[in-house]
């Protein structure tokens, strides 16, 4: 057991010593100016401390709240700078599995609210027992085991051996996610040297959890690492491992002597915070006791001494006549109630409107939320906008130290889990944040990628837009649009074609003897082998030049690449009247040529998509 007597000294923060004979020019005359009520409050202690913060961010709404939303603000979309293709695709699954921005924004809130984060990866595991005498292995839901003594003993199916069994613990990846655990600063014991700066981790295990596994909980025992059942054994803190561990606090001055540890950055503001909560606990009591009047009822003096009914009456009667009469209003506020002389209504108090400081109160908060480093406009979401671009210049740079502890927490995460599962190590952070409306620094970075001195993922990040991933939907378009044309224009043909057989097998069924002139084909028609018109002629509409149903696939092939050019020149409601037309004629040829139409736009849009495309890789700036 450590001493922590020892290892984890107090916390001095009251108001700083002063020689009452000789720092003290005004002794005699005006009392100490830091010797005000709020430095009699404020915390001794390092845990006093995280719990007056924690009280503080559990019980003040606006307080948590804006915090809150500069956490959020931040949290920005996860980049990973410098991965493949094939491990950035792995790693973004894995991470939104992971849900990592939930967790990083709940390591903003405690990086805010204690002034450490404390996290670790916790790799999952299933409890096996095997048998010691014939090394049969079942998870440990499937014994029936006795706890004794931090030993499982068990009775073996196979061999008879009824004694203590083996623990095996298996690693679960493949089943299991991993999770990540952020420690309460509560538990947390550090040891510190100032001088070298090492830091070791200890961990006080809660007695709830140490009751649970010294009693044998079956759940605790089948879920608990044994690394900590190990140390509820032997009555120790947990010793963290340095490569599992990772520690994020917020830094400051250095005549301070934190001891490893981070001081919330609501410490510095306690006096404001005193001062608010004194307000608060007035105003609460104005609420409670002013702003409901309070009701006297009193007879009302006669004009002489035989008509005054305080002379005559028993008052005490009057005052059981009065009250009878309230709670029969209350009961039935229709009924009628009659008193022999006239009364007086008085209400004393509701001076509450008058009293309440909210002007104080106001000011208060806002003096409050500017020493946290949050604009009380920002809040309120009044900033005007000549001042916003550098008002949020300036928020961002006050929060700096926010972004980067949230980046190295990402890098430790990412890492740790890579080590895990056997990957590719990876970095990555936070995309920076950038105004919405600051579109001549986008137009600047587009610029630049025109002149090739910039990547063009730098200059699309701010569309959240990924250069590689656009280039191959281009193409994936490209292929889909090819394929799709390429079947449409198959089936057409087979069907073109079973169109002609039969056609010809029912000619030749209607008219067995018959002789056919030379030249003509089906009754006057055009010859079979005839060539189609290369268009119409001119003034002729493409329903007029429509072919024969005895033609050719290739022959209708190539007339409907003609008409499909005619028609796209169209207006709609003509085109539309002549596709009507070829429709009712042949409709094996309008089949084809709505197929020609759909493969030139799809042919014009890839063109256009390529040629934006090469222009934008040859430095050209798309207009």
């Amino acid at each position: 057991m450590i001493d922590d007597s020892g290892i984890f000294p107090s916390f001095p923060l009251s108001a700083p010593a002063v020689n009452a004979q000789r720092s003290n020019r005004f002794q005699g005359s005006f009392p100490d100016p830091y010797m005000d009520y709020a430095s009699t409050q404020m915390p001794r202690s390092i845990y006093d401390v995280f719990r007056w913060a924690e009280y503080c961010w559990l019980t003040y709404g606006t307080y948590r709240m804006a915090m809150q939303r500069v956490v959020r603000y931040f949290l920005t979309k996860i980049e990973l700078t410098d991965a493949s293709d094939d491990e950035k695709e792995k790693y973004e699954e894995f991470i939104e599995n992971l849900g990592l921005l939930g967790h990083l924004a709940e390591s903003g809130d405690n990086y805010i609210a204690y002034g450490n984060e404390f996290v670790s990866v916790h790799v999952p595991f299933r409890r096996h027992l095997r048998c010691p005498r014939c090394r049969m292995e079942k998870p440990i839901k499937n014994w029936s085991y006795r706890w004794s003594q931090f030993a499982f003993l068990a009775r073996c199916e196979k061999c008879e051996y009824d004694g203590e069994m083996d623990r095996v613990d298996r690693r679960s990846i493949e089943q299991d996610k991993l999770r990540i655990i952020h420690w309460s600063p509560h538990e947390i014991r550090i040891v510190n040297h100032p001088i070298v700066g090492e830091t070791e981790y200890y961990w006080e295990i809660p007695p709830i959890l140490r009751t649970f596994i010294e009693r044998g909980n079956e759940f605790y025992l089948e879920h608990t690492p044994w690394e900590f059942m190990a140390a509820v054994k032997e009555k120790k803190l947990f010793r963290f491992n340095k490569e599992s561990f990772y520690h994020s606090k917020t830094e400051t001055v250095a005549g301070v002597r934190e001891f490893g540890w981070g001081i919330p950055l609501i410490l510095g503001n306690f006096k404001q915070a005193w001062y608010l909560q004194v307000l608060k606990r007035y105003n609460e009591a104005i609420a409670l006791d002013y702003i409901i009047p309070f009701r006297v009822l009193t007879p009302n003096p006669g004009s002489s001494r035989e008509a005054d009914p305080l002379l005559h009456m028993n008052l005490a009667s009057f005052q059981n006549k009065v009250m009878t009469m309230f709670r029969e209003h209350r009961r039935d506020p229709t009924s009628i109630h009659a008193l022999p002389f006239p009364v007086n209504l008085e209400l004393l108090g509701a001076e509450g409107r008058e009293l309440s400081p909210q002007d104080l109160l106001s000011a208060g908060t806002d003096e409050f939320l500017n020493a946290q480093g949050i604009p009380s406009e920002l809040y309120r979401g009044s900033l005007e906008w000549q001042a916003l671009p550098s008002a949020l210049r300036l928020f961002e740079r006050t929060w700096i130290s926010l972004v980067e502890a949230q980046n190295r927490e990402l890098n430790w995460i990412l890492k740790r889990c890579a080590e895990l599962q056997n990957w590719e190590s990876v970095s990555a952070r936070l995309q920076p944040v950038t105004l919405t409306d600051d579109m001549e620094r986008k137009n600047a970075l587009m610029q630049l990628a025109a002149g090739n001195q910039i990547s063009r993922q730098t200059a699309w990040a701010p569309f959240n837009i990924d250069f590689r991933s656009e280039v191959k939907r281009l193409f994936e378009e490209q292929k889909y649009t090819d394929e799709e044309t390429a079947r449409f224009q198959e089936e057409a043909a087979k069907r073109q074609q079973l169109d002609s057989h039969m056609r010809t097998d029912a000619g030749a069924q209607a008219s067995p003897g018959a002789q056919v002139p030379p030249g003509v084909q089906g009754g006057g028609q055009p010859p079979q082998g005839a060539p189609p018109g290369a268009g119409a002629p001119t003034g002729v509409m493409p329903s007029q030049a429509a072919s024969s149903p005895g033609a050719t696939v290739e022959d209708l092939a190539m007339q409907a690449e003609q008409i499909a050019y005619q028609l796209l020149a169209m207006p709609f409601e003509l085109r539309k009247s002549e596709m009507l037309k070829i429709k009712r004629a042949n409709e094996t040829l309008h089949s084809i040529v709505v197929a020609k139409m759909n493969s030139i736009r799809g042919q014009a849009q890839t063109q256009g998509g390529y040629a934006l495309l090469q222009q934008s890789m040859q430095g050209g700036a798309p207009q």
